[in-house]
């Protein structure tokens, strides 16, 4: 690995400011009242591309001990009639969340290009959970709940990212989620429902992206460029795991190349490009968050080349694991030491749990305590929950402590492969498991 020092860092980043003003990099969204900018995004003092980096790099350390995933599913469960009860939105999964020791909220509003919060480059969120007439009342009363979880964090002290999932294939099997924007467009696709039988590897998710094209790679860039520009978010989540396949190639065994891993490069160098433009116009810096595979060398066998992003600096804070994890905690946090990016642990309970299913709300108290005392030990920065919605668990109260944990009755553990579970390293990639390094 390279050692990239801060004195590097900031050298390089001052050649990046030459780009940021570029007009021929601004997106550029249709004329519509669903694309304006959010009138409460603050207006602090004029910053500097320095002073904003400065900004930034202060911002990325900040305190983090539990970041809490939410899928925005917490909306689909209202109905329509109490959608002037903003209360009744947030006491499903966030208002008993205040003096828990979640610091970070990391929202998403749905699948892909289908999302909860109305916006110009995307479609109404639609699936078979929520109400028909739910987004038409949403719209009519003006009613927005990313807008909403960002002013109940503001009030609160706690920081907001929007989570983009950028392959999640939930439509794969659910045809509600299956936007509009991929029946146009099925080219963009690995595939189709009938090539499912020819794919051995990612998992047969047939309606996943490909990145291997331009019009893809573009539309994610416009959907994150929209919510950078209108919302008052503290930074964005590219999240990797939802789910892990980026190329055509990977569903078929076939190996990915260096020429493609800079295709997604380069599409990280832009939206680092597009969120220091709209830093410097709200003079507040928006951080960008990844959560990939735990491994520099699996993440790099999908496109993903994670150790190029540190050494350019395109990222600001990494979160590993999923489904699975495939190294010791130690290894990630050594990356992120030497390329001065704060690391956070992720933890599925059908990951760490002995579980094949069943609900997400329920946990083995102990084992959670154990699995997060463990890698506290190891050096993380924190710890990630993802698909844990349930405000009132104890874990919101206690894995963000390792001195409590330290005190608390617990089961040591650290699990790397449920083999119980579809989901394994091998489902995504061709020798997948070989990854996987205990030790």
């Amino acid at each position: 690995m390279l050692i990239q020092s801060k004195s590097a860092n900031m050298v390089r980043w001052s050649l990046v400011s030459c780009f940021l003003l570029s007009s021929s990099c601004i997106a550029k969204f249709p004329e519509s009242s669903d694309s304006k900018t959010d009138e409460n995004i603050s207006s602090p003092p004029s910053k500097t591309p320095t002073t904003l980096r400065q900004a930034r790099w202060q911002a990325k350390y900040r305190q983090r001990r539990i970041i809490m995933n939410n899928d925005g599913n917490d909306f689909e469960m209202i109905e329509p009639e109490n959608l002037q009860h903003p209360e009744k939105f947030l006491e499903r999964r966030t208002t008993p969340l205040i003096n828990s020791q979640v610091d970070s909220i990391f929202y998403c509003t749905g699948v892909f290009n289908m999302y909860s919060n109305l916006m110009a480059q995307s479609e109404p969120r639609n699936s078979k959970w929520f109400k028909p007439d739910m987004m038409a009342a949403m719209k009519e009363r003006n009613i927005d709940p990313l807008k909403m979880m960002i002013e109940f964090c503001r009030q609160h002290n706690k920081e907001i990212f929007w989570s983009m999932r950028m392959n999640d294939t939930h439509d794969s099997s659910v045809p509600e989620c299956f936007a509009q924007w991929k029946k146009d467009h099925p080219d963009y696709l690995v595939g189709t429902r009938e090539d499912r039988s020819r794919m051995n590897y990612g998992a047969r998710r047939w309606s996943s992206l490909d990145y291997n094209l331009p019009p893809v790679r573009d539309k994610v860039f416009q959907i994150l460029a929209e919510v950078c520009h209108r919302y008052d978010v503290d930074g964005i989540e590219l999240d990797f795991f939802r789910h892990p396949v980026m190329f055509k190639e990977q569903m078929f065994g076939e190996k990915i190349t260096q020429a493609q891993c800079d295709m997604v490069t380069e599409l990280i160098r832009r939206i680092r490009q597009m969120t220091e433009r709209e830093g410097l116009r709200r003079s507040k810096p928006i951080l960008i968050a990844v959560r990939v595979p735990d491994s520099v060398d699996y993440c790099k066998a999908m496109g993903l080349d994670l150790e190029r992003w540190l050494q350019d600096g395109l990222i600001d804070i990494v979160t590993g694991g999923g489904y699975f994890k495939l190294e010791p905690w130690e290894n990630l946090v050594a990356l992120g030491k030497q390329y001065d990016v704060p690391v956070y642990a992720c933890f599925v309970r059908r990951r760490i749990e002995d579980v094949r299913s069943g609900p997400e709300d329920k946990s083995d108290l102990n084992i959670w305590r154990g699995e997060a005392y463990q890698a506290w030990k190891a050096g993380v920065n924190g710890i990630y929950t993802f698909n844990r919605f349930d405000p009132n668990d104890k874990i919101f109260h206690e894995i963000g402590d390792p001195k409590l944990l330290e005190s608390l009755e617990r089961t040591d553990q650290t699990v790397y492969v449920n083999k119980k579970l579809w989901s394994r390293p091998e489902s995504w990639l061709k020798d997948g498991d070989k990854y996987v390094k205990e030790n």
